[in-house]
């Protein structure tokens, strides 16, 4: 099973397809499932839709209750009962759900490995220089054997298929942005991980936002799987930041959070501790000692 084979295991169009059916039409068989998503229709192959309720609900997404597919709880909830707005929601559900341990306990393995190769590779590419990173497929591959220690028996993507797949469900989960180029940027994970990092607080000292963030996104600085991924990488190909300092993908994440309005950042001298925001080759852009949640009302 992998995320990232999109002809095998899935689209993430198809994932909001199945998820609109069944939010607006409620539990169904499988067939019926198939078939409220236009099964029916002549010339219509329904492979797609077959692979990815599989591969979902071998992620816990959805399961199943006399004889019938639902999406189990608490995404459940989470999307709520309006299709329009299970919608908007799925991002952060499917990420959620990707990232959750048991779908990563077997993190460096091809077989079985569920959603740990989508883990893999966006901790890998928030690792990086975010600023001087090459996004060629063709590039990345080579960067990639550069960097690991032992890339035999280590992958991050295993072909260009994988690394289209990955580029794919950054963009949808919220770890990178397309415009006028795709490139790799957290704030839309960030933004919608603010209620869980702050939780009851209002104010947080920067040290245990990085922390907390961490908690919540273990592909960022200091998380469970940036962990593994960083372990496996060669320093003379990947200069580790010293401590202190907060990767370029981070940095870029909270400063744009910082623009938008929905974070405050300040550097008080009687601190806690204090990070580093770092830009390309680690400059330091600004180094700040609390974060503050201001605007609740535009974080979903």
């Amino acid at each position: 099973m992998s995320i990232l084979n999109q002809a095998s295991d899935g689209l993430f169009n198809v994932l909001i397809v199945l998820v609109r059916a069944l939010v607006r039409f409620g539990p169904k068989s499988r067939e019926d499932l198939i078939l409220a998503c236009g099964g029916a229709a002549d010339a219509f192959d329904t492979s797609q839709l077959t692979r990815t309720l599989n591969r979902w609900t071998e992620l816990g997404l959805f399961g199943e209750e006399d004889g019938s597919v639902i999406i189990a709880e608490p995404y459940r909830s989470a999307l709520g009962k309006n299709a329009d707005e299970a919608e908007a929601r799925l991002p952060k559900v499917a990420r959620t759900v990707a990232l959750q341990p048991a779908n990563n306990a077997r993190f460096w393995e091809s077989e079985g490995a569920k959603s740990a190769d989508l883990s893999r590779g966006v901790a890998w590419m928030l690792a990086q220089d975010v600023y001087t990173l090459d996004v060629n497929s063709d590039r990345l591959a080579e960067l990639e054997g550069r960097q690991l220690v032992d890339s035999g028996a280590q992958k991050i993507a295993q072909n260009n298929t994988r690394w289209n797949g990955l580029k794919t469900w950054m963009l949808y989960l919220g770890f990178a942005r397309d415009g006028m180029q795709w490139v790799v940027d957290p704030t839309q994970a960030l933004r919608e991980a603010l209620p869980e990092i702050f939780g009851s607080n209002r104010e947080l000292s920067a040290p245990a936002f990085v922390e907390r963030a961490a908690g919540v996104l273990p592909v960022l600085d200091g998380g469970a799987y940036r962990v593994q991924v960083e372990a496996a990488l060669k320093e003379s190909a990947w200069p580790r930041l010293r401590t202190g300092l907060v990767s370029s993908s981070l940095s870029r994440a909270i400063q744009r959070l910082d623009r938008e309005g929905l974070i405050t950042l300040s550097s008080r001298s009687d601190t806690e501790g204090v990070v580093s925001l770092t830009g390309s080759n680690a400059r330091i852009w600004q180094d700040v000692s609390h974060v503050a949640l201001v605007q609740t009302g535009k974080v979903r």
